[in-house]
């Protein structure tokens, strides 16, 4: 779910996390460069293409900035791909449930 931002607030200096990625929600690309990662959360779809480089350890995770706020969600960018560079809008209540533990 990607939408247009009018954030509530910016962080000057991001910070950056872990988003899990379970068996599943990333597929890489018939030329191997790009990944594309699917996640569920709570019954919201979150699409991403990726550079597969820039996945961690066996695709286990993708970094993120967190970069900002508007209303209760917080803003996550992915990295850039070919395809330009994913942003996603999830609610606060449910980042710790996404991330590397």
């Amino acid at each position: 779910m990607q939408t247009r931002i009018k954030p509530d607030l910016w962080y000057r200096q991001p910070g950056h996390l872990k988003i899990e990625l379970k068996e599943g929600e990333v597929e890489v690309t018939a030329l191997g460069n790009d990944a594309e990662i699917i996640k569920v959360i709570n019954g919201d779809r979150f699409q991403a293409l990726v550079p597969t480089a820039s996945l961690g350890e066996g695709m286990s995770y993708v970094p993120a900035a967190y970069a900002g706020k508007v209303g209760d969600k917080v803003i996550l960018y992915l990295p850039t791909s070919n395809d330009g560079r994913p942003t996603w809008e999830i609610n606060e209540s449910d980042l710790e449930k996404i991330l590397v533990r």
